[in-house]
């Protein structure tokens, strides 16, 4: 059975104020009940403002759904939204979702002005009927929160409810338990013209989430899932509609030995978020991207960072990384916070020039979860060639000063990541010998990747002299306790307790390629995300731009477009060049 969904106009309103939204939802639910209620004295110029007669009005028709065995679902739009709120606050209603859209939060002198622009109504109304709105709106604008998921919906070009209130909403209830979403280029009416289709695929997705009930494999997945990984559990109570994608993403159904079905569509939205906070790097790595990019150094705001959390509310995990360094980020513990005070799982990359003990320090209070090292060579000389601008004596200490710190206080992730070339290789087993003695808890070993960068990989200059060199680095890591792992383990469950799947074993691992997509499963769960809210196809093809999470809607992006062609492309027997040269795929 569907859910029971109650459409509530604002005052003054009517359900056409909807749009078709009606339609969205019936097409997203096609058993739910849909119910567009019509206020007690509306339609009418100047209805007045009869707070009882609206609640009871309200309450008849969730009753009606409730009594029906439908999860309760409300969407209230302007003022209507503030009556949703006072019959909940009555008692009697349990919804499973509560949308709130272009709902003000609290009525001063300021909004005079604002109202009188926007609705022509409005001069008929007597000031007895604004004083009880208004007094209404305040009411409940300063009560407690409710005990239920709630979508905050908010036109950047509003005109009657400044964008503000969105904040001021989102603050008001505990954390994760309000998301809000600014509607780009939406008016006070945001479901209908300009940035509807926004406003409609939001309050489609969250229906959807809400209304789902989970399958016994699902749940099965869940479990094995939080048992291999307790830090889901804790994820899952402060985001319960994140249960679905968490069990049908490609790792989680990897971990439980689930039949995987990768198709054109993913199963899940992301449950994994590697977000740039910065374009700016001090260092010069001649194989990194950034290097060919040329793009102009940019800073992601904190605002910005919250946005798309809320965009993307079943990303469980947080990664800070991009084409720049994370801690040229002057807010970066802010941004760790922001992450851990949602519940999800943060973690940043780092080549560790800037982590001394103050921002270390700021770092682990902020709760960061994990932390990957970038470090590619074990002599100076040959650090400065391949990652110009690098003090290895300084990043060394820093690393030890930092997982001395780490112990002290609390446990988190610890990894190296080095990207293997035929300049490094003839170091390589010096480069396991450093790492083991930096206590992290695994190393993580890569060939070259980007076409840029063909001439210098492993892949492309085979010899017996290279597999015996990675062959003897990889038996002095084991001999030194040093877990070595595939970059295939980017995306795993549970690494600290099922690194041994993912070990460098056979080494051949490091250099070899696949015809065929064999292990990649990014763009079934992972999103790349850009400083101004752009994403691509994964890290790998930072040129491939999908679109803008804050600027279109999401399933859009997701489900549709270059990322289906992406997906199509990988399951076919002519993956993209991109692919084809990836030691992950």
């Amino acid at each position: 059975m569907g859910p029971g969904i109650l459409l509530i106009h604002g005052y003054t309103g009517s359900p056409a104020d909807f749009g078709a939204l009606p339609e969205a939802l019936a097409a997203t639910c096609p058993d739910a009940d849909i119910l567009k209620i019509l206020l007690p004295g509306h339609p009418a110029t100047a209805p007045a403002f009869d707070k009882d007669a609206f609640l009871n009005a309200i309450r008849e028709a969730a009753i009606t759904l409730t009594n029906a065995g439908r999860k309760l679902i409300l969407v209230g739009h302007s003022t209507g939204g503030v009556l949703a709120l006072a019959a909940l606050a009555e008692g009697g209603l349990q919804p499973d979702l509560v949308v709130l859209a272009a709902v003000p939060k609290r009525i001063d002198g300021h909004y005079l002005p604002r109202w009188s622009a926007h609705s022509e109504a409005s001069a008929a109304l007597s000031f007895t009927d604004m004083a009880r709105m208004v007094a209404c709106i305040n009411a409940i604008g300063a009560q407690a929160a409710i005990p239920c998921p709630v979508l905050i919906l908010q036109g950047e070009a509003d005109d009657l409810v400044p964008s503000r209130e969105a904040s001021l909403w989102r603050a008001h209830f505990k954390p994760g338990a309000a998301r809000a979403m600014f509607i780009p280029g939406a008016g006070h009416h945001l479901f209908k013209g300009t940035g509807c289709a926004f406003a409609y695929d939001a309050v489609q997705r969250a229906v959807r989430d809400a209304a789902h009930e989970l399958s016994e494999s699902e749940c099965t997945s869940l479990l094995e899932l939080q048992e291999d990984e307790p830090e889901v559990g804790a994820f899952l109570t402060a985001h319960p509609t994140s249960a679905r994608h968490l069990a049908n993403c490609p790792s989680a159904r990897g971990l439980s030995q689930q039949p995987l079905e990768l198709g054109l569509k993913a199963l899940s939205e992301p449950i994994f978020a590697n977000i740039e906070i910065t374009t700016r790097c001090n260092l010069r790595c001649v194989f990194c991207a950034r290097t060919h990019s040329g793009r102009p150094a940019a800073e992601m705001s904190l605002e910005t960072f919250r946005r798309i959390l809320d965009l993307l509310p079943h990303a469980y995990r947080i990664t800070l990384v991009g084409l720049g360094e994370p801690l040229l980020h002057p807010q970066v513990a802010d941004f760790v916070a922001e992450a851990k005070a949602l519940g999800r799982r943060i973690a940043l990359v780092t080549n560790a020039h800037l982590l001394n003990p103050e921002y270390g320090k700021a770092l682990l209070d902020a709760g960061l979860d994990g932390i990957t090292f970038s470090l590619d060579a074990p002599t100076a000389e040959l650090a400065e060639q391949v990652r110009a601008g690098t003090d290895l004596n300084r990043a060394v200490a820093n690393i030890k000063a930092f997982n001395a710190l780490a112990q002290q206080t609390r446990p988190l992730a610890r990894a190296v990541f080095s990207a293997v070339s035929t300049a490094t290789l003839p170091h390589l087993e010096e480069l396991v010998q450093l790492v083991a003695g930096l206590g992290v808890d695994v190393l993580m070993l890569s060939d070259l990747n980007f076409p840029q960068n063909l001439a210098q990989t492993l892949w492309q200059n085979p010899s017996p002299a290279a597999t015996a060199t990675v062959r003897q680095a990889i038996r002095t890591a084991f001999a030194l306790r040093l877990p070595t792992l595939t970059v295939r383990s980017l995306e795993a469950f549970a690494l600290r307790r099922n690194y041994q799947q993912h070990l460098l074993v056979p080494p051949t691992q490091l250099y070899t390629r696949s015809i065929r997509r064999t292990h990649c499963e990014s763009p079934w769960q992972t999103l790349p995300i850009a400083v101004d809210g752009t994403i691509t196809c994964c890290d790998c093809q930072p040129d491939q731009v999908v679109g803008n999470l804050l600027e279109q809607p999401f399933s859009e992006l997701w489900q549709q477009g270059v990322l289906a062609h992406q997906r199509r492309q990988m399951l076919s027997d002519t993956p993209p060049e991109a692919c084809r040269i990836c030691p992950r795929f």
